[in-house]
């Protein structure tokens, strides 16, 4: 069985480095916590990642 490693959803570029205290994965994160239960953060963050995908996409 082949091991996955988390993404951070804050960077998702970037696998999570258990940069919160406590956390061992994006899952119990407080950081993304608070990002995603913030209307106005997890907005903007909808609009960077549609734009990425546009990117990456070449539309």
């Amino acid at each position: 069985m082949s091991h996955v490693e988390a993404r951070c959803p804050l960077r998702p570029a970037d696998k999570c480095s258990l940069c919160h205290p406590g956390a061992d994965g994006p899952h119990n994160c407080g950081l993304v916590y608070l990002m995603m239960n913030d209307d106005e953060l997890r907005a903007v963050y909808a609009e960077e990642r549609r734009r990425a995908r546009e990117r990456r996409s070449g539309a």
